[in-house]
């Protein structure tokens, strides 16, 4: 893409392509972000030989603005083409951020090995440059993947083993990251109050903006599964109305549409239902699984007992496509379940008795501060 031969017809196709794309750029809508972000690029082209950090900046945040949007298989393909404008030697710290970043996209699209390998590339390049965060990055991305694989014991020694050692190393933003790590690693063992403490940890510790949504919607989570359901419902609420990614905004969507049809709230989780269907085709995998299984098990409470079968079915062959094993298996069991009769609903503690709890009452007041101070 940046290389041509030196002729004279060369460098005439390479201004006129310029041109023609300019031309087709100034016929975009001006308050598309897009049209912005790939105006920057078109106005970073020149005829030299080696691109400019200008160009790589301008793509790197191009495919940053595509992940943002879920349009990941994109957001891959534009991180190729930043990365290859270094030409043939790429410096250690910018080799392992790109590794990072393309073992995150390969991660959300299921794709396991891809994504084991960025991360293990990522760590060796992060050595090099002697950088300790880029270090335990790649280790909690290595963490992800052994928990995306059902491998639980060895994704929780991971979290808890960087959590340490960023504790150590002062490293608050990374200590918060495993902390995080550390509640999906607990939600995934049922562990309802252990999740909720350790992703409101991470809730202290971070200070980055994308990741306290990520935080918040966790926390929302695991107040559902306690039965705190206005406290679960100001967390999503907050999540919605932020200005974080689409993958953040999006789950908050499912697991509000999920609180609603375990508090028995129809109208208000067929509502949700229509707004997560309309931004289905954008879903990477892991969470289209989850709009299934969330979907399904809603309308089985309902008692639309077809419509159920088919969400999980359709999930269940989803998951088996993509590897997804520990989805596939909670799709088989939830499926063993309805063949028996209606799925029994679980027993949720009442408000009254888990803000009783000393570390879960923490939670509570330190949310409604926080919306206070938000509003």
């Amino acid at each position: 893409m940046f290389t041509r031969d030196d002729s004279s017809e060369s460098d005439e196709a390479f201004v006129w392509q310029v041109g023609a794309v300019s031309r087709h750029l100034r016929s975009l809508p001006s308050d598309n972000p897009e049209s912005a972000h790939l105006s920057g690029i078109a106005q970073e082209v020149s005829d030299n030989s080696l691109p400019s950090p200008g160009l790589r900046l301008s793509l790197t945040a191009y495919a940053y603005f595509l992940e943002h949007e879920g349009r990941l298989e994109e957001a891959l393909e534009v991180l190729g083409i930043a990365t290859r404008t270094h030409g043939e030697s790429v410096p250690p710290v910018d080799f392992a951020t790109a590794a990072l970043f393309a073992a995150r996209l390969n991660r959300l699209l299921a794709r396991w090995s891809a994504a084991l390998n960025c991360y293990l590339v990522a760590e060796k390049a992060a050595i090099v440059a002697d950088d300790r965060t880029l270090q335990l990055r790649s280790r909690l991305g290595r963490g992800a993947v052994a928990r995306g694989m059902g491998n639980l014991p060895l994704a929780r020694a991971i979290s808890e083993e960087v959590a340490q050692a960023a504790l150590e190393a002062k490293l608050p933003e990374m200590e918060a990251f495993a902390y995080t790590d550390l509640g999906a690693v607990y939600s995934v063992e049922g562990k309802k109050v252990e999740f909720v403490q350790a992703n409101y940890q991470a809730f202290r510790l971070t200070e980055d903006p994308l990741h306290r949504m990520r935080t918040l919607g966790d926390i929302g989570m695991g107040l559902v599964e306690l039965g705190a359901y206005d406290s679960a419902r100001l967390a999503f609420g907050i999540v919605l109305t932020s200005q974080t990614s689409f993958v953040v905004r999006t789950n908050a969507l499912l697991e509000l549409m999920e609180l609603e049809s375990s508090a028995g709230n129809r109208l208000a989780f067929h509502r949700m239902r229509g707004e997560a269907e309309e931004l289905s085709e954008r879903m990477p995998p892991s969470m289209l699984a989850d709009f299934h299984f969330k979907v399904g098990t809603g309308l089985a409470r309902f008692g639309q007992m077809g419509r159920a079968l088919a969400e999980l079915r359709a999930g269940l062959a989803l998951s088996e496509t993509h590897k997804l094993n520990s989805w596939y298996f909670r799709f088989e069991s939830m499926l063993n379940e309805l063949a028996k009769g209606e799925p029994r609903e679980p027993e949720r503690t009442p408000d009254s008795s888990w803000s009783d709890s000393p570390a879960l009452k923490e939670v509570a007041v330190g949310l409604r501060e926080y919306a206070s101070s938000t509003a």
